[in-house]
């Protein structure tokens, strides 16, 4: 893992595969109803303010991770403990992301597939590509946007063609103001997905141009807020803001309603095919992030010696999160709004503050 270097263009595919995830197949800001698209959007607009914060801190500290610059802010000893606490958000986002996905899959296609069965098979195609290293994932990454914007277009083309589409169902624009759209962008589309973009700042040092750093954070939380925005708006016309709201899996009953002709139905592939690939990004990333931080943080020289590790603890944890997954949705709900406020915004805007304080503002 040592030397390796991503383009400018791959971290911009990275971003956009991690963002989608598994938002793109829930009921993203659905709390704000029929304007669960402006609540997307708005969220979007935070994760810009705060992908700035994360690129401002890399500009200030450009070769090292967030682990690396917090022990430099806030002195070695600080900086260890802060460095920990991110050690176990990125391994439990991990394992969060793995159960998220095994159990979507196991409550819609693979009822009979015990759970473990999936998480298992998961964790060992994440754990084998990162072994492999970044550079893998990251051209891998291409291949794979390229075949979920595929499937996006042709998805989008059918459901127009099949007729599900109804404006009417998203109208009135605001009928309720503002309160619901801010209160759900508070409580749930800034945190899901962008306050988990602090897993980058563990990457953004290998990139081989980083003058174009920025222009790429911007330009993927850009692209998949706009991406995020518009799969609320094909949910909400073709099924209703009601059965949205009830549905655990609200995409893959939104494609099959897709019957053309008699003969093109049944593209329930297509969505888990986009669960399967968001999933194994979302998972990839936290995983490699807590890789990182804990090579750097106990100066491991090899870091592919603690991917098999790191990798059976996600594994474990995954298993154990929740007893059912109403469970683990609730609990979702409650971490969203302290642990992911305060690990991706609250203590980046803290460093940045204290580094600048500190005269550090100035190289």
């Amino acid at each position: 893992m040592k030397n390796e270097r991503i383009s400018p263009m791959q971290l911009f595919t990275l971003i956009i595969l991690f963002d989608m995830g598994t938002a793109l197949v829930v009921s993203l800001g659905i709390e704000a109803g029929k304007d669960a698209w402006l609540a997307t959007l708005l969220g979007a607009s935070v994760g810009l303010f705060l992908i700035g914060i994360y690129m401002k801190l890399y500009r200030l500290f450009p070769k090292r991770t967030l682990i690396g610059y917090t022990q430099d802010i806030l002195g070695s000893s600080g900086g260890r403990c802060v460095g920990i606490l991110y050690i176990l958000f990125f391994i439990y986002g991990a394992a969060r992301d793995l159960r998220d996905g095994a159990d979507l899959l196991e409550n819609s296609v693979l009822d009979q597939t015990p759970s473990v069965v999936i998480t298992s098979l998961m964790m060992l195609t994440a754990a084998y590509v990162l072994n492999k290293g970044i550079e893998v994932l990251a051209r891998t990454g291409q291949i794979f946007l390229t075949v979920l914007c595929f499937i996006g277009f042709i998805s989008s083309v059918l459901l127009i063609l099949s007729g599900s589409l109804e404006i009417d169902r998203i109208l009135p624009t605001m009928a309720d103001g503002w309160r619901p759209i801010v209160e759900t962008t508070m409580k749930q589309t800034i945190e899901f997905p962008y306050s988990e973009i602090i897993c980058f700042t563990m990457i953004l040092p290998m990139l081989d141009k980083p003058i174009h750093a920025k222009k790429a954070g911007f330009a993927a939380v850009i692209v998949s807020g706009l991406v995020l925005s518009y799969s609320s708006v094909l949910k909400i016309t073709t099924l209703g803001v009601d059965i949205v709201e009830r549905s655990t899996f609200p995409t893959l009953y939104m494609i099959s309603l897709i019957n053309i002709g008699t003969f093109i139905q049944r593209l329930d592939v297509f969505v888990v095919l986009t669960l399967i690939i968001g999933v194994f990004f979302k998972i990839s990333i936290f995983f490699y992030a807590a890789v990182i931080a804990i090579a750097d943080i106990f100066r491991i020289g090899d870091r592919q010696s603690t991917v098999l590790p790191i990798g059976l603890l996600i594994f474990l944890i995954g298993l154990i999160l929740s007893s059912n997954f109403a469970e683990h949705i609730e609990e979702g709900n409650i971490v969203l709004q302290t642990v992911y406020v305060v690990a991706g915004a609250g203590i980046p805007v803290a460093l940045l503050m204290v580094s600048i304080f500190r005269g550090m503002a100035r190289r």
